[in-house]
């Protein structure tokens, strides 16, 4: 799986270059910006086609970048708490285990009282 992975992505790379090398004029024609709000208007100066995508695609990149840090942020106090968990159990697991071994440790010796446990207790 790790090698499709890697080919998908190098072929994915190779097509994109194929794109962008045909469309060279395309991406290296200077275009400039209109902003009209009807109270206010205003014009970039122009910059070619290719500085608008690469802008765009590095800013979708910060905003997934930035959900996914709340995402992450959120999955690590999930699993604090799933860890506390597991250090509880595996704490009860250990006095159930004393438990069992001082039980088969064998009858109580002269002197000691013997605690009988019952069935309701467990």
């Amino acid at each position: 799986m790790k090698t499709f992975k890697r080919i998908v992505l190098a072929l994915v790379i190779i097509f994109l270059v194929v794109v962008v090398w045909q469309n060279k004029a395309f991406f290296t024609q200077p275009e400039s910006v209109k902003l009209n709000l009807r109270v206010w208007s205003t014009k970039t100066p122009a910059i070619p086609l290719y500085v608008y995508f690469l802008a765009f695609f590095l800013i979708g990149l910060l905003v997934s970048y930035f959900y996914a840090l709340t995402e992450r942020f959120k999955a690590r106090k999930v699993i604090k708490g799933h860890l506390e968990t597991i250090q509880k159990l595996e704490e009860q697991v250990k006095v159930l285990k004393s438990l069992t071994v001082a039980e088969q440790a064998g009858p109580p010796k002269e002197g000691e009282a013997a605690t009988p446990i019952s069935p309701e207790s467990s």
